[in-house]
């Protein structure tokens, strides 16, 4: 019966998504675009807070090196493919850096180094000008003409977030991702148990990070504009309350956050000039009566996680 309701709500949500650029008008498709973007921004971060309990406040810088890599290429001429191996090439590498700095690290430290990875994505942003653009960024990112239109491009931005929650949801039924838990509640536990924590992190980070480029990638199509702006700290806090806002460790709990903040940002915004000091109360009256994020509240099934289990979980 449960299996049944979520099938409807499903089809419910995607012919929603479908009818919306024929009864919404133009404004608000491109704000559903937008939100879509930011919620697989919030997807990739909520899946190392989520699984295995790293909050990172840096992934504004993963999801920049995928956006200036692609504009830089096409501002330069570079073909489609050539455009795209050089964004996720650099997604790789800036995610490698980020799990190679932060692998042997939780809680606060990792915080704190990411904020600080964070930071000179910002400042490589700004000083390399010849490459980056500077303070004036990238203009003239065209996007590909199969979705050139903005009713084509936000059909396409749907299409890959709604991919990208399916694969989200194998992952976490994967013996990966069931290890990734186990980790987060007890590291202990589960290395002397033979696991190799460092490197199931590392690996969670360079699989957030690909999340986080293509929700970059499609921000700079999205805006056909990038400049360090986008790799700010305010964008990679914003997508954490994010986060926090839908729940953390739902699933759809990003969307629905970043569903949250658009509004407040871009509809808000028009009536009241202090928007972000009532987004900052909202964030405050969900810390503190709903703590686990408003879909975090809802009744889920939770099955034991027993690392022991090597049948069911990724092995060392």
């Amino acid at each position: 019966m449960k299996t049944r309701t979520a099938l409807v709500l499903i089809a419910l949500a995607l012919g929603a998504i479908f009818a919306a650029p024929y009864v919404l008008p133009s404004f608000l498709v491109s704000l559903l675009t937008l939100v879509f973007i930011s919620g697989l921004l919030a997807t990739s971060v909520n899946l190392l807070a989520g699984e295995a309990g790293l909050v990172s406040m840096g992934h504004a810088g993963i999801a920049a090196a995928a956006g200036y890599g692609i504009a830089w290429a096409t501002v330069n001429g570079l073909g489609r493919g050539s455009s795209l191996l050089i964004a996720f090439g650099l997604v790789l590498i800036v995610s490698a850096i980020f799990g190679l700095t932060t692998m042997y690290t939780r809680g606060i430290v990792y915080l704190m180094i990411t904020l600080a990875l964070g930071m000179v994505c910002y400042g490589l942003a700004y000083r390399l000008s010849n490459v980056t653009g500077g303070q004036n960024g990238l203009t003239g990112v065209n996007r590909p003409e199969l979705f050139s239109a903005w009713w084509q491009f936000y059909f396409f931005t749907a299409a890959i977030f709604v991919l990208a929650l399916f694969a989200v949801w194998i992952f976490r039924q994967s013996p990966f991702g069931l290890t990734l838990r186990a980790i987060r509640d007890s590291e202990s536990r589960a290395a002397s148990l033979g696991y190799s924590v460092a490197r199931a992190k590392f690996t969670a980070t360079i699989l957030s990070g690909l999340l986080a480029g293509i929700a970059g990638m499609l921000a700079v199509w999205n805006a056909q504009f990038i400049s360090p702006a986008t790799v700010s700290f305010g964008r990679s806090a914003m997508a954490v309350v994010m986060v926090i806002l839908g729940g953390t460790g739902t699933l759809f709990g990003p969307l629905l956050g970043a569903g949250v903040v658009v509004g407040f940002e871009h509809l808000l915004s028009s009536y009241v000039a202090r928007w972000p000091t009532l987004l900052g109360l909202a964030f405050i009256a969900v810390v503190m009566f709903m703590p686990q994020g408003v879909l975090g509240r809802l009744p889920r099934r939770r099955e034991p996680i027993d690392p022991r289990n090597r049948s069911k979980n990724w092995s060392p």
